[in-house]
């Protein structure tokens, strides 16, 4: 049996950084992905980034591969956090936790085996609910990783938007690619318009998805700014498909708030922006 199943994309630190204790390693987990950041919080700045892909449904084979993964971070705060395709946000003044199941069960399919979680949004007002499989499940049973709790990914997502367009008054969207679904968000004169999750398998699911969110809302794909992030790279087949019917697609960029070592500069920012927006959930 391999040792690991983990397959390595990137590894990157700042080699000048000296370790202190208001440093924080945020791991960010998905299907088939794995991203970890270590954050300077005193400095607000990125100093370290590894992340790696895998294929396994051996998940115990996967968790001590994470145990060698964070072993060496074990001196600093960490915090979980999950790509669930399955979420449903709901405005704080509709939230009620003991009917949090049925809002979500009115908005997506809860599969046996699955554990509902929520988190707030903060900035957006709101509450997003987030159902955990299996995979992830299996994963808060393992002692030695120390989760209390996933935080959702997309929380933290829609807060670092709101961040950065919080002062535009132009129509903007935004689609991140993951593993097997695709979140859409779209932002008008400062506020989120629209919020939610696609399961995806093809480049022209990805597509069919955008443009119907596009003609639900009226926008232009001729006219407004569409940026994409996550498991989507420059030229390959899912961005030269969207290119076709989308005028203005631009990558999202690294959160400006936030400084970045040399290494992490040279790792593409729309690639792993999810993990460059964890901070506003400290």
């Amino acid at each position: 049996m391999e040792s690991s199943v983990l397959g390595t994309m990137y590894d990157v630190m700042d080699a000048s950084w000296v370790a202190h204790d208001r440093a924080v390693c945020d791991i960010v987990l998905s299907k088939n992905h794995v991203v970890k950041t270590l954050f300077d919080q005193k400095k607000q700045r990125f100093v370290s980034l590894s992340a790696a892909s895998f294929d396994t449904e051996d998940t115990d084979l996967l968790s001590a591969t994470l145990e060698q993964m964070v072993a060496k971070d074990e001196n600093f705060p960490r915090r979980w956090f999950v790509a669930a395709p399955k979420t449903m946000l709901v405005p704080d003044a509709l939230y009620e936790p003991k009917i949090e199941q049925e809002l979500f069960e009115n908005h997506q399919v809860l599969e046996e085996g699955d554990i509902l979680a929520s988190h707030p949004v903060a900035r957006i007002a709101g509450r997003m609910i987030f159902a955990l499989g299996d995979l992830f499940t299996s994963l808060l049973k393992n002692s030695n990783l120390k989760i209390d709790s996933f935080l959702p990914i997309d929380a933290a997502w829609l807060d670092g938007l709101y961040l950065n367009h919080k002062t535009t008054e132009a129509t903007n969207i935004h689609l991140n690619l993951s593993d097997g679904f695709v979140s859409i968000a779209v932002f008008s004169k400062g506020q989120m318009q629209f919020y939610n999750t696609f399961l995806t398998i093809t480049p022209e699911e990805v597509l069919y998805y955008l443009m119907f969110v596009s003609e639900q809302l009226g926008l232009n794909p001729l006219q407004d700014s569409y940026y994409y992030s996550g498991y989507i790279r420059k030229g390959d087949e899912t961005a030269a498909l969207l290119g076709k019917y989308v005028k203005n697609l631009r990558p999202e960029e690294r959160p400006a708030q936030y400084s970045y070592c040399m290494p992490i500069l040279d790792v593409p920012g729309h690639l792993f922006y999810n993990s460059f927006t964890t901070p506003v959930c400290e």
